[in-house]
């Protein structure tokens, strides 16, 4: 395949992704189709069964897609920072900028982070299992190493990653309300309300 080939297939696939995610942002699974994904996409049925050979396969492409995104810009952010606020920071920063581009994945994400957390066998499959738990172990590393040092109060890391998860959410869900906001605010206002519960007693 050619440069200029594999270059337009590539767009379609991102294309398809992308209406892919705006669809299963609004409705459950269950409720999505395929049809609905064609129509955002503007794409014939046989064309989006081609990329796509069911809708399985679709939803767990958009999920692996944003995942692999979000955790290239983490490695990137994370590269040169030792201190374990700043690595937080990092974390909030990378995860609210995914999510204020790409909205309708929000929904997406917490659904599957949910079933995860809980146990819930994920619609997904077991890789994308594995990427879930792998994010929750490196932020349970970096809250270790924020109560090794001090800045943050001994309190079993995996409550202390649900705090960090569930505060970044909030703040997310309060930015939704003001779109006009700075992210940077946004992203502020999270690390200052987790680490409000969770600062480590002087």
């Amino acid at each position: 395949m050619n440069t200029r080939r594999a270059r337009e297939k590539a767009l379609r696939r991102e294309l398809v992704l992308q209406a892919a995610e705006r669809v299963f942002g609004r409705r459950p699974f269950h409720e999505a189709t395929m049809q609905m994904v064609a129509a955002e996409a503007d794409l014939g049925m046989q064309s989006l069964y081609e990329q796509f050979p069911s809708k399985q396969e679709l939803y767990e492409a958009v999920i692996l897609h944003r995942a692999r995104t979000f955790q290239a810009r983490l490695e990137e952010a994370l590269e040169n920072l030792a201190d374990p606020l700043d690595q937080l920071t990092a974390v909030a920063r990378v995860r609210t900028r995914m999510f204020t581009e790409s909205p309708a994945f929000l929904p997406v994400f917490l659904a599957e982070r949910v079933r995860c957390n809980w146990g819930v066998r994920s619609r997904s499959s077991r890789r994308i299992g594995g990427i879930m738990k792998d994010a929750s172990q490196r932020l349970e590393g970096i809250i270790e190493r924020g109560v090794t040092v001090g800045l943050l109060r001994r309190e079993d890391p995996a409550f202390l990653v649900h705090l960090f998860n569930d505060t970044l959410t909030a703040a997310l869900y309060a930015h939704q309300t003001n779109p006009q906001e700075e992210i940077e605010t946004c992203i502020q206002r999270a690390i200052r309300a987790f680490l409000h519960g969770t600062a480590a007693e002087s």
